[in-house]
């Protein structure tokens, strides 16, 4: 994976394509894959806000779609075009924490760069898994 000002530079490159016109707030999402390739995700607004998608969301979808799997994923890198620290919602941590392996890495970027590095478990710490659903 590169640096994090590299990982910076191409975060802040990647929200220019932030579909972002009711909130103005862009988000953007790079997932590092062990094979070396990267997932890109952005977040994409609607005026019906529950069919916005986060960029993290946006990102987790492609990469299954394209066939990689929990096993793949190597590091979340996340940016928020904020000057404080942000974080994934509600919605995109417990989607995190079905879809990403719990031991990869989140780092979290702002307007003024690297802010944190955690995991979901930092996160999430009482998930809602699947394993309660099933009896």
């Amino acid at each position: 994976m590169a640096d994090k000002q590299n990982v910076f530079e191409e975060l802040l490159r990647l929200k220019e394509n932030s579909y972002s016109p009711y909130s103005n707030f862009k988000v953007a999402c790079l997932i590092y894959l062990s094979n070396g390739e990267k997932i890109k995700g952005v977040n994409i607004e609607n005026a019906a806000y529950p069919a916005t998608i986060c960029a993290e969301r946006s990102a987790l979808a492609q990469a299954y779609s394209l066939g990689y799997k929990k096993s793949d994923i190597k590091s979340l890198e996340l940016y928020t075009d904020s000057e404080t620290l942000g974080s994934p919602c509600g919605v995109c941590r417990q989607v995190i924490s079905e879809l990403v392996d719990w031991s990869a890495t989140i780092s979290i970027y702002n307007k003024n760069g690297f802010q944190l590095e955690t995991n979901i478990k930092e996160l999430l710490p009482h998930a809602f898994e699947p394993a309660q659903l099933i009896k």
